[in-house]
């Protein structure tokens, strides 16, 4: 099928990436946009939703040229993208104001509200999921308070890749996977929840139509294909969240294989066949893109970030590799120094956007090698924190597939087996959320006959397994409760320093 190929774009929070392929997973194009995030307030995250269209059209171009087909090969587009923002639309089409990404912290009263008014079981059984800042049910509230305005004039609130589709289409809709994760869906059930509605007062109307994810959402306008080279018609397909986009693109599409994503944010990804949540409310459940499939997520807000921040606010003049190259020359434990990654407030298990990133244990030995050491554990103690809650709920991880920058170090790597004291690999994928978006066009294209046909043909393991190494694992268990009982010690602090 070497006349065949899909797009896949991915609208993510720093840059958007799009992808063309042939169905065996050959790249034939990848081009890169990067862009900001906006904080006109601090504790504010925005972006404007232009920002996202005119990258995804350059990219697109750029992708078509550096491939060098012709467009009639390109039989569907799919789109991957980042979570739970907000974007207003009003009845001309237009956004009235920037888009309030995931990373926003400004709705926490607006998130009290809802767990005081509705209670946090009752979320849970309606949702299968805890409230967090930066949800669309969080920031729609929020608006009406503060911007009502804003909130009068909207007629529909799309997430940010919704966005994007309308504009290349020119249809509005959503799709499971990714409007289950703004806390206004039945994810059981998979379409929005008329009791949390009600409860809240909410108008339901502006919530889009939910189709599959794999469904045809239309066609490429005529202008946009002559902004892009593309074929008018093209079909677009729904596409997917960017978590459930990378799962795709690394295969993990089935119970016994758990992603672990160390980008920007970290996250584990746990597909289950019934949804299943934690009572207390620490996960995430939310739809996969595979109809009657469910995923728990553990979600952390700084992981790459965190290495970012000591790298450019403390480590100055260092680059990724260097600073990682000089916390592989410390000891397991950083010789007694903690770091807790919560920098931008943290999820899974605290749910805390309060929460604030510190060292701890500090003494005149330590150096900034020993910080780059505990700040790349201080990551992967947290994400274990999530392991344990999904293996309370009957995960059995078979393989842990790496996925994310982190994947770029070795130290990152065994750092995970060796806390996860699990085997892991990597798969040949590059930039997996475009490509598991592209996967997915390809299977609504009809070329594939389902998600699982599409990483038959086009997924491939790498052959290097990193196995933990045992005196390391045993070393990293023997501190974990030690880290743990951190966060609840410090939570007084972090709240007084909050006020």
């Amino acid at each position: 099928m070497t006349d065949i190929a899909f797009i896949g774009i991915d609208i993510g929070t720093s840059s958007t990436k799009t992808v063309i392929i042939r169905p065996d997973g050959t790249i034939l194009g990848l081009v890169t946009q990067e862009y900001a995030v906006e904080t006109p307030r601090p504790g504010w995250a925005e972006q404007n939703p232009e920002t996202w269209l005119n990258a995804a059209l350059d990219t697109m171009r750029r992708a078509l040229i550096a491939a060098d087909i012709p467009a009639g090969q390109v039989r569907a587009i799919g789109l991957s993208g980042q979570m739970h923002g907000t974007v207003c639309l009003d009845a001309h089409g237009r956004a009235p104001r920037p888009a309030i990404i995931w990373a926003d912290q400004r709705s926490a009263a607006q998130v009290a509200e809802v767990e005081a008014r509705i209670g946090r079981e009752r979320l849970v059984a309606w949702t299968a999921n805890p409230l967090a800042t930066g949800f669309m049910l969080a920031t729609w509230l929020w608006l009406r308070e503060h911007e009502p305005d804003v909130a009068a004039a909207v007629a529909y609130l799309l997430l940010p890749k919704d966005y994007v589709r309308y504009r290349l289409t020119g249809e509005i809709g959503a799709e499971p996977s990714d409007a289950s994760s703004t806390l206004l869906f039945d994810t059981i059930n998979r379409c929005w929840s008329a009791p949390l509605l009600n409860a809240l007062g909410l108008d339901g109307h502006v919530l889009p139509p939910v189709a599959a994810s794999a469904a045809i959402a239309g066609g490429l306008l005529p202008e946009i294909a002559a902004a892009t080279g593309l074929r008018p018609g093209t079909p677009v397909i729904y596409g997917g969240s960017d978590q459930t986009m990378q799962a795709v693109g690394h295969g993990v599409i089935a119970p016994g294989v758990l992603s672990s994503t160390i980008g920007t944010g970290g996250q584990l990804f746990a597909p289950i066949v019934r949804p299943a949540y934690d009572p207390q409310a620490r996960l995430h459940c939310f739809c996969h893109v595979i109809p009657e499939m469910w995923h728990l997520e553990s979600a952390m807000l700084a992981a790459g970030l965190s290495l970012k921040w000591l790298r450019d606010n403390v480590l100055i003049g260092l680059t990724y590799q260097e600073t990682a190259d000089a916390a592989a020359a410390i000891p397991p434990g950083a010789e007694g120094l903690f770091f807790l990654p919560y920098l931008a407030g943290e999820r899974t298990p605290y749910m805390d956007p309060r929460a604030r990133g510190s060292f701890v244990g500090l003494t005149l030995r330590h150096g900034r090698a020993h910080m780059a050491r505990a700040v790349m554990e201080g990551v992967v103690f947290g994400m274990r924190q999530g392991l344990a809650l999904m293996l309370d709920l009957g995960v059995m991880p078979e393989r842990i597939i790496a996925s994310g920058g982190a994947t770029q170090h070795p130290l990152w790597l065994q750092l995970q087996a060796d806390m996860f004291d699990r085997p892991l690999c990597r798969t040949t994928t590059v930039e997996a959320a475009a490509v598991g978006a592209a996967l997915l066009a390809g299977v609504g294209a009809g070329v594939y006959a389902d998600v699982t046909d599409a990483v038959a043909q086009a997924v491939q393991y790498a052959d290097a397994v990193v196995t933990p190494n045992a005196e390391h694992a045993a070393h990293y268990a023997s501190l974990a409760d030690a880290f743990a009982a951190l966060y609840p010690a410090l939570r007084p602090t972090y709240h007084a320093l909050w006020a």
